[in-house]
């Protein structure tokens, strides 16, 4: 089954004051690079993990099934899910961010299905009723260890650790989204042994699952695109974030997130805020201007309307006679696909023919953005041979630093 994913089209980037805000703190030729990567998103709504989530429990043959929302224990907690009677112990009474809707779920299977489905149950309940599916649920597992931290604080009681060890209970791990590389952080952080003496094995005793495609957290073009090493650059470039969230959470570089949480494996840049850096995703929630945008009709921006500094990029390539797909993606440094928005933008701005031939509106959005202070910023020329320069100055492109070519190629009088 495919679930629609919620994703930024350009139109957004365009009409969304907060997003050209957040764009404002990189330099003129990393905005391109910033608008690659927020299109490069991919949003997830409430209602599309709730029906997938209550499908996924609802589909689960063992009965019945103890079910667990996996949450990270603060270091003040207790290090054991359940108290020395066997209880679960309760949770903190703030909000949880993930673990909130996943328990609302399960509140309404309960309703429906009480005999089925155990919330939360006490160690006493699940020996009552012979519960041997330990079901746990998270929205996404990128390096593993929120669950394998989970797993070590059930693991704690003694009790619990014995129906592990002799197999009577088994560990079921279901989340949206997960990486290749936590499926076996998580088996091998866990007790027990694979040796073929053992008459149950550790890693028979799991299961994992999650909608397709579950993603190698190396393979980073299945998310980013072509143009993935420009996108990683820049997310290590910014220096007023921690290195140790630049990439996400242990490099992970995720693209997915949540509408009711922002997991901390997407790149630092969209969450992590500091005195020199406002995030997109402040305190990693969905700000309640996001949904509106993503939700709402994409705005075509007009010739009153701010044009962004990628699509005058491509109109100021297509004037220079590039026209060539392939070529003009090279030139603007955008991926085909958002290459093929840029140009319909353009087409339904009118700067555009239908054959993407600039038109007199397309030529004076050009002349307009020339009258701006930095346009050189975005020189893309092509090269031109020393041979044929008079002064024998460079005509390479902009380098920040440098001189723009109409300034170096100059006659001398």
């Amino acid at each position: 089954m495919s679930y629609a994913f919620k994703t930024f089209s350009l139109e957004m980037l365009e009409s969304s004051s907060e997003i050209r805000t957040w764009l404002q703190q990189f330099t003129h030729p990393d905005r391109v690079t910033a608008e690659n990567l927020l299109l490069k998103l991919k949003f997830v709504t409430w209602n599309v993990y709730s029906e997938w989530l209550r499908q996924t429990l609802s589909g689960l043959s063992a009965d019945p099934c103890a079910l667990y929302a996996v949450r990270k224990f603060d270091k003040n907690e207790s290090r054991s899910l359940w108290d020395p009677s066997g209880d679960t112990i309760k949770r903190s009474i703030s909000s949880q961010g993930s673990e909130d809707l996943v328990r609302s779920v399960i509140s309404g299977l309960i309703k429906v299905n009480s005999k089925r489905f155990l919330d939360h149950p006490s160690l006493r309940d699940m020996r009552l009723r012979k519960a041997s599916e330990i079901v746990l649920i998270d929205d996404s597992i990128g390096s593993g260890k929120r669950v394998s931290d989970f797993i070590e604080v059930m693991m704690e009681n003694r009790t619990f650790r014995s129906w592990w060890s002799y197999g009577w209970i088994r560990l079921h791990i279901i989340s949206f989204a997960r990486t290749f590389e936590a499926t076996k952080i998580i088996v091998d952080s866990t007790p027990g042994s694979d040796h073929a003496c053992r008459k149950y094995p550790k890693s028979k005793k799991f299961q994992f699952t999650s909608p397709p495609p579950v993603y190698q957290i190396s393979h980073l073009e299945s998310r980013w695109g072509s143009r993935f090493q420009a996108i990683v650059d820049l997310c290590l470039s910014q220096k007023t974030i921690p290195a140790s969230c630049r990439l996400g959470f242990r490099g992970t570089m995720a693209n997915m997130i949540f509408y009711h949480s922002v997991p901390n494996n997407i790149p630092g840049l969209l969450w992590f805020r500091s005195e020199k850096w406002a995030p997109l995703f402040p305190g990693r929630t969905v700000p309640a201007w996001l949904p509106r945008l993503l939700e709402g009709a994409s705005q075509i921006p007009t010739r009153g309307a701010k044009v962004s500094e990628t699509l005058i990029l491509t109109l100021q390539s297509i004037k220079r006679g590039v026209r060539n797909q392939h070529s003009l993606s090279r030139v603007v440094g955008v991926d085909i696909p958002v290459l093929k928005q840029l140009l319909a933008s353009g087409r339904q701005s009118g700067f555009l023919t239908e054959g993407d031939r600039l038109t007199r509106a397309g030529a004076q959005v050009i002349w307009e953005a020339n009258q701006r202070p930095g346009v050189d910023d975005f020189d893309r020329s092509l090269y031109v041979p020393k041979k044929w320069r008079v002064d024998r100055g460079t005509a390479q492109p902009f380098v920040p630093g440098g001189t723009s070519r109409w300034k170096s190629n100059r006659f001398r009088g």
